[in-house]
């Protein structure tokens, strides 16, 4: 959730125009009063199934309307990001939200994109690789190693990039466009169009990936593909959008994530697939909740992120293992190993926040108050970072505090990767060891 400028004046990614509840114009602070999350998420919510209405309604010819093949889906996008961030429902507001991946919250903000003044061009992506991270500019993806330096770095034209990474494995893609990369250990494996314009994608640690598209009819689908490229599965959605998609490590199945809208109610639906099957083995509906975002956790398990709920699916059968009350989440991630964070407020208090760690198949391993403006959250196989607007604390899986480190300047992002806290901010990224209290700040050249 963006809070605004530091007080150097570097840019955040709201800087190009992105206008929120309570902006200052003398100070640049954004400000988002405690009533915009209730109210705007029934509102959008409204404006979201009305819309659907006029797809179904063109659909059938009941309407004459024009619209773009990715009108329906960007449309979707950037009602979920209102509704998750509780940002400003303005046009302005609509423009600066296209690049990024709402339907799902995984350590991002999901309505913003930053900007890094070093090379001047827009950061989409921001993500742990190896023992460093990768950074994903209009231009490419550069993979940086734990010293600071590049270890190779990929030149790609994509107006909307982001990255699915597993293992070794890069999928680049073009968010809205056709274009995509596939990369294994740093290099171009292939680079590829897709049969319709890119909603999103994952990839598995083996040879195959999924990738769902909306084509020409404003049918959304998903396909399954090898290492080069052949398609191997393909599945109309049935009803809706979809706007996340997961992916078993042996790439076989995948959990889809769908948005629809039935007598002008949302609704959102997760279809679990077998590629040896054309029609999905589960389904589950979510009537009164809003999945944003979905992972398989081992074969048969996908750990599920609602709106209101975290759910564990077990075959055909699912089980809510965490139930947020009053509170909303601002902040969620389902760890590629065993463990799954959240963090949520009831925004009664300015500044206080719960951090809600549990095991991916069980149930609520610890919770820890927060205080302080939350920011963001990345976790690691043995621990959770949360970033504040002046500081860093790092939690053990069992909720006890292990590493601070205060008196930051302002950052955009946060990635943990083994010891170290990587931040990244419009001037440059900096490393933090991520246990103890540490004196010194590491600075990591691009």
């Amino acid at each position: 959730m963006r809070v605004g400028n530091d007080n150097n004046g570097s840019k955040n990614r709201n800087a190009k125009g992105y206008k929120k509840y309570g902006k200052s114009e003398s100070s640049g602070i954004t400000e988002i009063p405690d009533d915009i999350p209730r109210k705007h998420i029934n509102e959008s919510k409204r404006r979201l199934a009305r819309f659907i209405k006029r797809i179904d309604d063109k659909r059938s010819g009941a309407e004459k309307i024009k619209l773009t093949p990715l009108s329906g889906i960007i449309t979707i996008i950037l009602i979920l990001a209102i509704v998750f961030v509780a940002a400003d429902l303005s046009s302005g507001g609509f423009l600066s939200t296209v690049n990024g991946k709402v339907a799902s919250v995984f350590s991002r903000r999901l309505s913003e994109k930053f900007s890094v003044s070093t090379d001047a061009h827009n950061v989409f992506d921001f993500k742990a690789f190896e023992k460093g991270y990768i950074i994903v500019t209009e231009n490419g993806i550069s993979y940086v190693n734990s010293s600071g330096n590049i270890s190779a770095r990929q030149q790609l034209s994509y107006s909307s990039p982001s990255v699915e990474i597993n293992g070794g494995r890069a999928l680049i893609y073009d968010r809205g466009n056709t274009s995509y990369t596939l990369e294994r250990d740093k290099s171009v494996n292939s680079q590829m169009t897709a049969e319709g314009n890119i909603t999103d994608a994952a990839v598995s640690r083996r040879d195959n990936y999924a990738i769902a598209v909306t084509d020409e009819s404003y049918q959304s689908v998903l396909y399954g593909l090898n290492a080069s490229g052949k398609i191997i599965y393909r599945w109309n959605c049935p009803d809706g959008y979809i706007t996340d998609v997961a992916i078993t490590d042996s790439g076989g199945k995948a959990a889809v994530t769908v948005l629809d809208s039935e007598n002008a109610v949302l609704s959102s639906k997760l279809y679990i697939l077998d590629f040896e099957y054309d029609t999905a083995y589960a389904e589950f509906d979510y009537t009164d909740e809003t999945v944003i975002g979905a992972k398989f956790i081992s074969g048969k398990k996908v750990q599920v992120i609602t709106d209101k709920k975290v759910y564990l699916i077990k075959g055909k059968e699912q089980t809510a293992v965490y139930d947020y009350g009053s509170s909303d989440i601002v902040f969620g991630e389902i760890g590629s190993d065993k463990y799954t964070a959240v963090i949520t407020t009831d925004y009664s208090h300015d500044d206080k926040y719960t951090l809600a760690i549990f095991s991916n198949g069980g149930g609520l391993k610890s919770e820890a108050s927060l205080s302080g403006k939350v920011r963001g959250l990345s976790s690691s196989k043995k621990s959770v970072a949360v970033l504040f607007s002046d500081k860093i604390e790092t939690y053990s899986k069992r909720g006890k505090l292990v590493g601070c480190t205060r008196d930051i300047n302002y950052y955009d992002d946060i990635v943990l990767n083994g010891n170290y806290i990587y931040l990244l901010s419009s001037e440059n990224v900096k490393k933090y060891p991520a246990y103890g209290s540490p004196v010194n700040e590491e600075e990591v050249s691009r």
